[in-house]
């Protein structure tokens, strides 16, 4: 009994700390329905936990079990998941690491998906199926960016300040700041990630302020955004300098 109040004090604290960043994940986006398969755990270490939207509600995740749109993950220490999702595409998060699944909607007939991941903390690595659809999309988002993808190997990490760091190992991921709004010479609104050629800020017709910018992120480069939306242009990262557990791990599970 000792033990349990141990495990569920300190995550309950974590619960009330990540309350506001909960809320405001809730996805706006239209969801696709799906015509076939789920989310489902395809691996599991430590303890993982599934939290209701009440935030009280707290299930302990097993391997095989199966995930829906606006569920909400927490993981412990020493604890990891990876997840399978409908489009063949898998996602895994380290430990001390909290998200939302807004949407993991997936169309087998159009071959269209509308995956949309709310990273609220902590560590995920991706490896996204390709897709041609005019309207697909797969979304990770955090407090200050999102990350748009087609098909390509890339990793987030979200800091308790907020502070967001994107590495791309395999194709392109367009980041571009959360707030942005939809007019002309802008970037396209949350949710609709768009192609432009080469990293670059977004010309407008007026200067360029924190939220609006989008840059290209190509293989073996990096981008970093400070905690109050600045970006950093993109740069190419050392791959023998990026090789720590956390990666090597997902190298070998991508394998």
């Amino acid at each position: 009994m000792r033990s349990f109040f141990k495990t569920i004090l300190p995550l309950a604290l974590i619960l009330l700390l990540l309350k506001p960043c909960w809320s405001q994940a809730q996805s706006k986006a239209v969801t696709i329905e799906t015509a076939g398969g789920h989310t489902v755990v395809t691996m599991l270490e430590g303890h993982v936990f599934l939290i209701k939207e009440d935030l009280t509600r707290i299930h302990s995740l097993v391997r095989g079990d199966y995930l829906k749109g606006n569920d909400r993950v927490q993981t412990e220490k020493k604890s990891r998941i990876e997840l399978k999702l409908p489009d063949e595409s898998y996602i895994r998060f380290d430990e001390m690491t909290s998200f939302v699944l807004n949407s993991t909607g997936f169309d087998q007939a159009q071959k269209q998906r509308d995956i949309d991941v709310t990273m609220v903390l902590g560590k995920l690595w991706a490896k996204v199926a390709p897709f041609l659809h005019k309207e697909d999309r797969f979304a990770v988002s955090a407090h200050t960016a999102i990350a748009g993808v087609r098909g390509t190997t890339y990793r987030m990490n979200v800091d308790p300040d907020k502070s967001v760091m994107v590495k791309v190992y395999d194709g392109e991921v367009e980041v571009r700041g959360k707030k942005a709004e939809t007019t002309a010479g802008q970037l396209p609104g949350p949710g609709e990630p768009s192609v432009i050629q080469g990293p670059r800020p977004v010309p407008g017709p007026h200067p360029v302020s924190m939220q609006e910018w989008t840059y290209i992120v190509g293989a073996m480069q990096q981008i970093n955004i400070q905690p109050d939306g600045t970006p950093s242009p993109p740069f190419r990262f050392s791959p023998e300098a990026d090789l720590d557990e956390w990666v090597r791990w997902n190298i070998d599970r991508d394998r």
